[in-house]
């Protein structure tokens, strides 16, 4: 395990820490700021999966683009468009502009998305790999817990400031601007970024030398994109609405959420060193099924915290470890398109079940309503357990392949 990396890498990194302290001002807030607006659950379905959905059908054009120009150019074009879409949801004052900003910022995640981690990839070696992932991820998730902290308490700021209501639709509009001015940082050490070279603008764009072994790795995460669009992006109106708490509590409740996945994303490397790539993402993710059955179903507000915290960690933490895991397993010209593949698999699930979300929430009642979805949620994360499990490291232990490495 190392943490040298080069200058590239950490300009990279800190951009992702910019990044991530908006994206946590957009997962307070956005579904309020759309409630503010007057659009009801199935808006807010629609526009929880319309990025996910512009993600996915813009992902394979933005591996063409990655492959001519570079993942290092991809990724400042897509900063660009992500902080302007952000812009544009804060400027909104009915569904055009929501509808655009989402669209924008979609299209700038695909590039950023699909560029990510073949970046990352050809800027390390399989020795620092798994850390700079875990790394990057650890950096996201702890600007999550300094966004939803600070990011809890803008509408209440500015509320004080203009004598309003800090659930009024111009405090709720501040916190996007404040996340828009958080992505305009990040912009900036994007810009400095440089090609590495080894992206090789010639052949088939979408040519896959690794069909059978990018399929056993994306079907895990269609499943845990399935389940996660039920529910996770609701997960604000979900407590505010069972335990009426404010948004300074639900920010601080979000942040911890956030420290804990850090913390346990930056232990990743040590079980990896322990167990090994696949039993680490095995091991994590089964440890969160039953937290995420108490985190829907627990009746009261510290059961909840502790399961959205423990769940939170162990699902994502294996994230990082799997991303690395799959740039390892595959050839280095199918990266990129297996970054765009996954995000494509992974955001069409996401919007389904976003969409199907905001159905079954307008027509059921709220108690029922995420009953249903959060039973569905652990079914599919199940599913994805079990994918792993027989389609990646049954067979490497059937072929006699070193799995603890």
């Amino acid at each position: 395990m190392t943490w040298k990396f080069s200058r590239q890498v950490w300009l990279y990194l800190l951009s992702a820490f910019s990044f991530g302290l908006s994206q946590a001002f957009l997962a307070l807030f956005l579904n309020f700021f759309l409630r503010a607006l007057n659009l009801g659950p199935e808006w807010q379905g629609f526009m929880n999966a319309l990025p996910a959905l512009t993600l996915a059908l813009l992902s394979l054009p933005a591996v063409a683009l990655a492959r001519r120009i570079s993942n290092a150019h991809t990724l400042k074009v897509g900063a660009a468009l992500s902080m302007f879409g952000t812009l544009l949801l804060a400027l909104a004052h009915g569904p055009a502009l929501v509808v655009l900003g989402a669209v924008v910022q979609g299209a700038g995640a695909a590039l950023s998305v699909v560029s990510g981690s073949p970046f990352m990839a050809n800027n390390s070696d399989e020795k620092s790999r798994v850390t700079l992932f875990s790394l990057q991820s650890a950096l996201m998730t702890g600007a999550g817990f300094l966004g939803n902290m600070l990011g809890g308490r803008v509408p209440e700021i500015y509320a004080a400031a203009t004598q309003t209501a800090p659930n009024g639709l111009e405090a709720l509009r501040m916190a996007l601007y404040v996340a828009t001015a958080l992505q305009l940082l990040g912009l900036i050490p994007v810009l400095f970024l440089r090609p590495t070279g080894k992206t090789k603008p010639t052949g088939r764009s979408f040519a896959v030398r690794d069909k059978a072994t990018m399929a056993r790795l994306v079907l895990p995460n269609v499943l845990v994109g399935l389940g996660a669009g039920a529910t996770i992006p609701f997960l604000n109106l979900f407590i505010e609405g069972k335990f009426q708490i404010n948004y300074a509590s639900l920010g601080n409740l979000f942040a911890w959420t956030s420290l804990a996945t850090a913390a346990t994303a930056l232990l990743q490397p040590l079980l990896v060193r322990r167990l090994g790539q696949l039993q680490a993402v095995l091991l994590v993710q089964a440890s969160s099924l039953p937290f995420l059955a108490m985190l829907g179903f627990a009746p009261h507000l510290w059961m909840v915290t502790l399961a959205l915290f423990t769940r939170g960690a162990l699902m994502n933490a294996a994230g990082p470890v799997y991303g690395a895991y799959a740039m390892t397993a595959l050839p280095e010209e199918d990266r990129p398109m297996y970054s765009a593949v996954n995000v494509i698999a992974w955001d069409l699930g996401w919007a389904v079940s976003s969409l199907l979300s905001g159905v079954v929430r307008g027509v059921l009642p709220f108690t029922t309503a995420f009953n249903v979805l959060f039973g569905w949620t652990l079914l599919m994360y199940a599913g994805s357990v079990l994918a792993i499990y027989l389609g990646l490291y049954r067979p490497r232990v059937g072929a006699g392949v070193e799995v603890a490495t």
